[in-house]
């Protein structure tokens, strides 16, 4: 894998996983889809949010191979990615939102 410079961020509301093992296997599933290219760093949980963080050389490719695998499948789930280090994220999906993006 490249050195990582992005972290990326897939946020749902948390009601899409109504049990813990959901959210694991959506874990385990970014990991398999993305292999040894990206760095899946985990999950956070808090205030009705979850955020699965990925580290990249290449937030686009990895955006676009979550979203092949159809792990993007949810009307209100929203990706956003910033440079390692940095303090703004770009929102990259939904292609177009321009809201401000938070880690709650």
């Amino acid at each position: 894998m490249p050195e990582p410079t992005h972290q990326l961020v897939i946020q749902f509301p948390q009601s899409v996983f109504p049990a813990f093992d959901d959210l694991v296997d959506y874990e385990d599933a970014l990991i398999e889809v993305l292999g040894d290219d990206h760095e899946v760093d985990g999950h956070d949980i808090g205030s009705g949010e979850v955020n699965f963080f990925i580290f990249t050389a290449e937030p686009a490719r990895a955006l676009s191979t979550v979203h092949e695998a159809s792990l993007l499948a949810h009307a209100e789930v929203r990706v956003a990615a910033r440079p390692v280090g940095g303090e703004r994220y770009e929102v990259l999906w939904p292609v177009g939102d321009d809201r401000e993006f938070d880690l709650a």
